[in-house]
C-alpha cells in the first residue's frame, strides 16, 4: 500500500489530539493500570529510579547538575532532586515550560557543563542520533553519566517525527561509539508484555480512553504471563545507564 508521509503524520497527529493520549508527569512516573500505556509505563518508571540511585552512587556528593533533554517539564524532576540534583530540562522550544531551548543534536550548552543527563523517549525522534550521543558526551563533565531510554515495539508517533527503534544492542553501540562506557541495560517489559501493549494500542485507537476497563485486564494479565513467560528477545522498551571515563 503507497503512503504519503505527510499525510500519514498529519492523521496521527489528529488522531493523538482526538484520542487525548498526552499525559501529564504523574502519569508517566506513577502510570495507573487504567492507561493504554500501563505496560511500558509503569516498568520505565521503576527502572529509571534504579538506575538513578546506581548513578548517583557513581558520582561524588558535590555533582549537582543534571539536564533532563527532550521534555517540557521533567516527570523526573522531583526525584532528581531529592537527590540533590538541581534540574533544568531542555525542548525545542520554550512554549511548553522548558527551561532550555535546544536539541539532543545541538544543546547549546558548554563542555562539561553538567552532571548527569536522561533523556527518556526521545533518540527515536532525533534526525541524526550519530550526532547526538557525542553532542551529549561533550557537555557531561569526565565521570558524568547519561540516563536513555528508548522504544523498541511501538507505534509511529511523529513528535515532531518519529524516525527510528532501537534494540538494546543499537542503544549501546550507539553510545559507546561516542566513547561512553556501558554500566547498566534494562528492558521494560518482555515479549508477552509487548504482545498486551500493542493490543492496548490497536484497542486505543478506536475505543480512546473508554477502552479503559479493558486495558485494565489486559495489563493485569500481561504483567502476570510476563512474569511467568518472561522472553527478553521482543522487549516493549530498553533504557541504559552510561558513563563518561573519568580520564580522556
Amino acid at each position: 500500500m503507497e503512503i504519503d508521509l505527510e499525510s500519514l503524520k498529519a492523521t496521527q497527529r489528529d488522531r493523538e489530539e482526538h484520542l487525548r493520549s498526552d499525559h501529564a508527569s504523574d502519569e508517566r512516573t506513577a502510570p495507573s493500570i487504567w492507561q493504554y500505556d500501563y505496560p511500558v509505563l509503569s516498568t520505565l518508571s521503576r527502572d529509571i529510579h534504579a538506575l538513578l540511585l546506581k548513578a548517583r552512587a557513581l558520582l561524588p556528593a558535590e555533582a549537582g547538575r543534571a539536564v533532563d533533554i527532550g521534555c517540557n517539564t521533567s516527570p523526573y524532576k522531583s526525584n532528581l532532586e531529592s537527590m540533590g540534583f538541581v534540574v533544568k530540562t531542555m525542548d525545542l522550544d520554550l512554549s511548553r515550560g522548558a527551561d532550555l531551548a535546544g536539541s539532543v543534536e545541538s544543546t547549546g550548552l558548554p563542555d562539561d557543563s553538567c552532571d548527569l543527563i536522561i533523556c527518556t523517549q526521545v533518540l527515536e525522534h532525533c534526525a541524526e542520533p550519530w550526532r547526538a550521543a557525542p553532542e551529549m558526551f561533550r557537555i557531561l563533565s569526565p565521570g558524568g553519566v547519561l540516563i536513555a531510554s528508548v522504544p523498541h515495539a511501538w507505534f509511529y508517533h511523529p513528535h515532531p517525527d518519529d524516525n527510528w527503534r532501537y534494540t538494546p544492542e543499537g542503544l549501546s553501540r550507539l553510545l559507546t561509539v561516542a566513547g561512553f562506557d556501558c554500566v547498566s541495560i534494562r528492558l521494560q517489559g518482555g515479549s508477552v508484555s509487548s504482545v498486551f501493549q500493542i493490543i492496548n494500542f490497536c484497542l486505543f485507537g478506536v475505543l480512546g480512553r473508554m477502552g479503559a476497563p479493558v486495558f485494565a485486564i489486559c495489563n493485569l494479565l500481561g504483567g502476570v504471563l510476563d512474569r511467568i513467560f518472561f522472553n527478553p528477545l521482543f522487549p516493549i522498551n530498553v533504557a541504559i545507564l552510561v558513563r563518561k571515563p573519568a580520564e580522556i
